[in-house]
């Protein structure tokens, strides 16, 4: 701020950095639950609903375009007329609108730049606590502070992706970049500790979209035809020999990859959740059960009582497919399976025309969050579930991608602004960043 600043600036520099602290308060109440986190996040989440409603105007252009996030959370609420648990579809139908609207705040009010701080000085915070679990008494190795390993490994991946993205910003001051080398292998070392194969897996795809996207544009050997073509030589030969190999030996490489892991070949009871899944789905293909219809036992004779039993369950106990889309496909039917599909393929969609070739960043930090989703989504329930934290990326990440391309008078978007650059008006001076150089596009 310059002594010149006018009472105007002041203002929006404060209300900047108002919301890039909410933020990253959200943040830090969803990356872990704690005892009466609910004074937090519910305060909150009514703040962000609020400012959804009194700045709809000027957003409205943005929402016309996105509309189709709103498919699924209105199949949601219609469900309640057919559902079991009608309150209960009623009051998670709700939430996931609110995630939603949230989800615009965030893009409305924040740059990717401010979104990775934020993720990343909360995702820390929690790595060193879990680092020094295992010495202070309040947790292990494997799961630190957190809940379980693949809650940790989670929120490990997410802090690697947002470290990666610091370090290779080529307009990032030392002092970040820093701080995002220690995070880089903070990240890391919790993610071996952790011994999830998921999030093992998914830190090293994260690396290598990083490389193909943030490193390997910049050298310019993109422009190189040579390059194409020795890339699809060497997958094609790699491809072949691996099938020969495998077929004149007497390995599984599934098998053997989930034995690294210490994982058998049912996925940990995976697999056998699916198929009483399959099941309920041939029974009520099209409009499901509602949300939670399906889990609470009622008597004996439900499937939702069988499998409690063979999996030791309480009846009192919260359990899942451990697959969004059977648990989708159950609750809200195919048809509401269609509107997820369709969201998903809205934000990959998003965030694939809004590349840019200036700063790769920003697509590499949607992509990566796109790949992490998609993949936890194969093993895990809380896909496009309300104030799931990936779920809040996923789409926040579309919303953010599409606003480079609203461009009307109405909201006075900037005009051929760069990816990640536009938002709202009035415009904010970068927060915590150079305005030459920051990814606002000031």
């Amino acid at each position: 701020m310059t002594a010149t600043a006018t009472p105007m600036e002041v203002l929006e520099i404060r209300e900047r950095r108002r919301d890039f602290v909410l933020v990253a308060l959200w943040f830090f109440v969803t990356f872990k639950q704690f005892r009466f986190d609910e004074l937090i996040l519910y305060p909150l989440a009514l703040y962000f609903a609020w400012a959804f409603i009194r700045d709809f105007q000027k957003i409205f252009p943005l929402i016309a375009r996105s509309f189709v996030l709103f498919l699924f959370p209105a199949w949601w609420l219609l469900s309640a007329i057919w559902g079991v648990e009608t309150t209960l579809i009623l009051r998670s139908g709700l939430q996931l609108l609110l995630t939603i609207m949230i989800c615009y705040f965030i893009a409305t009010r924040l740059t990717v730049r401010d979104l990775i701080l934020a993720l990343a000085l909360t995702a820390t915070y929690y790595g060193v606590l879990s680092f020094l679990a295992p010495y202070l008494g309040t947790g292990t190795s494997a799961r630190g502070v957190f809940s379980s390993k693949n809650a940790m490994g989670t929120a490990m991946v997410i802090l690697w992706l947002c470290s990666l993205c610091i370090v290779f910003d080529p307009d990032s001051s030392k002092k970040r970049k820093l701080f995002g080398m220690f995070s880089l292998v903070l990240s890391a070392w919790q993610i071996y500790m952790a011994n999830s194969a998921t999030a093992m897996l998914l830190a090293f795809g994260i690396a290598v979209i990083a490389f193909l996207f943030a490193i390997v544009p910049q050298t310019g050997i993109l422009k190189r035809r040579w390059f194409y073509a020795l890339g699809f030589l060497a997958v094609a030969a790699l491809l072949l020999s691996a099938s020969a190999f495998f077929t004149t030996q007497s390995i599984d490489p599934i098998n053997a990859v989930l034995g690294a892991f210490g994982k058998d070949t049912t996925l940990t009871g995976r697999t056998l959740l699916w198929e009483y899944a399959t099941r309920q789905i041939e029974d009520d293909p099209l409009l499901g059960v509602g949300a939670g219809g399906f889990w609470t036992p009622y008597d004996k004779l439900s499937q939702a009582s069988r499998i409690y039993e063979e999996f030791h369950k309480a009846t009192y106990a919260t359990f899942s497919f451990h697959n969004s889309y059977f648990e989708i496909a159950v609750h809200q039917g195919l048809i509401g399976l269609f509107f997820c599909i369709l969201t998903v393929l809205w934000t990959i969609g998003s965030i694939l025309l809004a590349r840019s070739q200036t700063n790769p960043i920003p697509t590499v930090f949607f992509l990566c969050v796109c790949s992490v989703s998609l993949a936890r989504s194969m093993t895990e329930s809380d896909f496009i579930a309300p104030f799931a934290l990936l779920t809040m990326l996923f789409i926040t990440g579309g919303l953010m991608s599409a606003m480079s391309r609203v461009k009307t008078p109405e909201t006075k978007f900037k005009q051929n602004a760069r990816f990640s650059s536009v938002r709202i008006q009035p415009q904010r001076p970068p927060f915590l960043t150079n305005p030459a150089t920051s990814w606002n596009g000031a």
